[in-house]
This record gives C-alpha cells, sequence and structure tokens, in this order.
C-alpha cells in the first residue's frame, strides 16, 4: 500500500492495474502492462492497435518516485475510462 512513510507500489496498486489492464483490454483497446524492479510502465491505444496510430498515452510510474501517486491515479483514470467505467475525473 502506498502511504507517506513508503511511496511505492505495493502487491494491492499491481493488482489493481492488472485488472484495469486486463478491463481495458477487454473492451476492445490495445494495452502494454510492464513490470520491473524500479517501475511500472503502461501504454494504451484506444481502440485495435496499427501502424498507422500513436500510443493515446504512455505511463511510466517509477515505484520510488515522489509523484507515484499522482501518475497511478491518472493510469487507473484513464484506464477506466478506456473500459468504459465510470469514474470522477
Amino acid at each position: 500500500m502506498i502511504t507517506e512513510e513508503n511511496k511505492f507500489l505495493g502487491l494491492e496498486e499491481i493488482k489493481n492495474l492488472i485488472e484495469k489492464v486486463y478491463t481495458a483490454q477487454q473492451a476492445g483497446n490495445h494495452v502494454i502492462f510492464r513490470y520491473g524492479n524500479y517501475s511500472v510502465g503502461v501504454s494504451a491505444m484506444k481502440g485495435k492497435i496499427s501502424e498507422n496510430k500513436e500510443w493515446d498515452k504512455q505511463f511510466e510510474i517509477e515505484t520510488y518516485a515522489s509523484d507515484i501517486m499522482q501518475k497511478y491515479n491518472a493510469c487507473i483514470a484513464y484506464l477506466e475510462k478506456l473500459a468504459g467505467e465510470k469514474h470522477d475525473n
């Protein structure tokens, strides 16, 4: 869990991201999820992938960055938008 004392992505946040990636993919979008020791990356394209299209959004979330919650929340909100889920943004 991300707290003020330990600003890193925990298992709970990673699972949530994977669920949102899966839901966005099932809604017909192309999403790539990368996970490493120091960062999580999500690249998303609305609809099917094509050589003529560019990635709509790319999120690189460093696991120990000071703005981790802002990036994490922006990524979750965009994946929810792609999936057609209701969100506050």
